[in-house]
């Protein structure tokens, strides 16, 4: 292992792997939360994990698994071959090391966005075991929300320039393009990227002592329930209301759905046929709301816009009506009324 300079929010230590890769977490020299030791329960979690002292002696986090740094730990999916605890704390670990990897590498919008992904997939993974792990589920979902949260506002920015580019030429509606890209100039606070990073950090030093040792493949499946049916429930409330607030939450329930599918999907292969669908569905929701958002803006500034507002609000609308046709669809196929067999259980 080695510790590389770099800027102060962004002090590597590189974790070797097997089969020569490396992964890299964004962990200050001195960093207490990591461990040099773990107990007997511990290292069945952590399999083969593997300990390289760092040349400077500072401690660094461990990987999870024997499979932490191959190309088949960067794939969101829960190796079967592995039991579940293994394989949700291999998972986990390798989430938080590419959200880092973003914050140390990709420009500060591409970064926002990627760590924000990453957060979901972190928080998603851990609703596949909340019902078994309640207490743990509490903390460390609230832990990657906040991390989450501080980045949100970056990120609506981001969302409602790309809406705005989707439906429109800057050419045709120069004063909204001028408009929206100073918005988008105001994106960067290294600052706030500074501190997710120590966040981050913080997470990854405590996935090891994750209390998974009990779980079975099968409580996996009442995760998966739990949220496929609260989808198919915030599915009914959302196409009947057709209400910005009503469809929001229901494409947070939908990528769970999603994500849950993309981790199961190994160990249950009917599950991968969902996989397409389902992105294409939160695609079409993350699209409508991105719109609604840039329209609530504009709205906001009807005497400054005036001329190209009316306009660009109609061609918005017509977007969102088609997209609103295409999630009604995608939702009859995905979530249909009555019962649906999943792991041969009815819903």
């Amino acid at each position: 292992m080695s510790c590389l300079p770099s800027e102060p929010w962004k002090r590597y230590c590189t974790l070797a792997g097997p089969a020569g890769h490396d992964r890299r977490l964004n962990c200050k020299p001195g960093y207490s939360g990591c461990r040099t030791d773990c107990t007997s329960a511990q290292r069945q979690v952590a399999g083969t994990a593997q300990r390289s002292p760092c040349k400077i002696g500072k401690p660094a986090l461990e990987p999870i698994g024997a499979q932490w740094a191959t190309a088949e730990t960067m794939v969101y999916r829960l190796n079967s071959k592995q039991t579940l605890a293994a394989a949700l704390a291999a998972t986990a670990q390798a989430e938080v090391a590419d959200a880092i990897s973003a914050l140390n590498t990709l420009p500060e919008h591409e970064a926002v966005h990627e760590v924000r992904k990453h957060c979901k997939k972190m928080r998603a993974l851990l609703r596949l075991i909340r019902a078994d792990h309640k207490a743990l589920y509490r903390r460390e979902n609230a832990h990657y929300r906040t991390l989450a949260n501080q980045l949100s506002a970056n990120r609506d920015l981001v969302s409602i320039h790309d809406a705005f580019a989707a439906i429109a030429k800057p050419a045709d509606f120069p004063r909204t393009h001028a408009f929206i890209t100073g918005r988008s100039g105001q994106l960067g606070d290294r600052a706030a990227l500074g501190q997710v990073g120590e966040l981050l950090l913080q997470g990854a030093g405590r996935i090891l002592f994750w209390p998974l040792a009990q779980l079975r493949w099968e409580h996996s499946q009442r995760g998966f329930l739990n949220t496929y049916r609260h989808a198919c429930s915030l599915k009914t409330v959302a196409i009947s209301r057709k209400s910005a607030e009503a469809l929001h939450q229901y494409r947070k329930r939908t990528k769970d759905h999603w994500y849950h599918c993309r981790l199961l999907q190994e160990r249950y292969p009917p599950l991968a046929d969902r996989c397409t669908p389902l992105e294409a569905l939160a695609q079409a929701l993350g699209d409508w709301r991105d719109l609604y958002l840039l329209c609530t803006l504009l709205k906001a500034e009807e005497e400054a816009l005036s001329g190209e507002l009316i306009p660009l609000l109609e061609t918005a609308s017509q977007r969102r009506a088609a997209l609103f046709h295409q999630i009604k669809r995608l939702s009859a196929d995905l979530f249909p009324r009555g019962k649906f067999a999943l792991f041969g259980a009815h819903t």
